[in-house]
């Protein structure tokens, strides 16, 4: 009687263990369902924010105006300084650049200082737009902006809100926000860059640059002479510029 006992203890025990099992398994398969399920879900939140967040070329939040030129620099359009200075600089530039942005940021205030404020130079800026459609997009916008007397501040706004190359950050809303921080007529400049209303100025300002030889940008002439070997260091250019002032 006693092994007939111990018999039916060891069944029991071992239906226990195999119902334990099932129970564990169970609910290893309802975790992972579980686990899936979850990461579907985040899955799934992460593609609507992706889809439902502007892009590079829309987000307007970073965007900064630049200070106007000093009001005793004279200009006519793009050119700044005395008319009948003894020397004439031209810088060809790219508004996605980074040298050109660089110059811009870093050395152009000075060259102003020693140069065209004193009466010594005129500094004119001409488009080589060469970089992509972002480029051709900010050069057509700045023809725009000097249609309106204002150049040189949205000029320098291209340049202070210069990211990276061809990822739509001078895309038609940011230029325009940019216009409107700067304080042109929106109406007008809008009519004027959807229009594409200097685009062939654009493209005969590159031909230009082209038959003049630049292969890059930025690039220097002074007085009709295209600087051979500027390497990025503002003692060049004011020794050439010095050279040119001493002839």
């Amino acid at each position: 009687m006693s092994r007939q006992v111990e018999r039916e203890a060891r069944r029991s025990r071992r239906a226990e263990r195999r119902l334990a099992a099932e129970r564990a398994a169970r609910r290893r398969r309802q975790m992972s369902i579980f686990g899936g399920l979850v990461a579907v879900a985040l899955i799934a939140a992460l593609v609507l924010i992706l889809i439902n967040r502007p892009g590079a070329g829309e987000d307007i939040s970073d965007i900064a105006a630049a200070a106007p030129l000093d009001a005793g620099i004279p200009t006519n359009g793009r050119v700044m300084g005395q008319e009948g200075a003894p020397v004439h600089v031209v810088e060809w530039g790219d508004y996605q650049c980074p040298g050109c942005g660089y110059f811009n940021r870093n050395m152009k205030s000075q060259l102003i200082a020693e140069y065209v404020a004193t009466g010594k130079i005129t500094f004119e800026y001409r488009d080589w737009a060469f970089l992509g459609p972002d480029s051709i997009r900010a050069a057509q916008a700045a023809f725009c902006a000097e249609d309106q007397g204002k150049f040189w501040q949205y000029h320098d706004t291209l340049f202070m809100n210069q990211r990276a190359e061809n990822q739509g950050d001078f895309s038609a809303t940011r230029l325009k926000e940019m216009a409107r921080q700067v304080g042109l007529d929106m109406e007008a400049f809008n009519q004027c860059y959807d229009n594409e209303t200097f685009k062939d100025e654009v493209e005969a300002s590159y031909n230009e640059g082209k038959q003049a030889g630049l292969t890059g940008t930025p690039s220097f002439m002074i007085n009709g002479q295209l600087l051979q070997g500027w390497n990025g260091r503002y003692e060049t250019l004011k020794a050439a510029i010095d050279q040119a002032l001493a002839q």
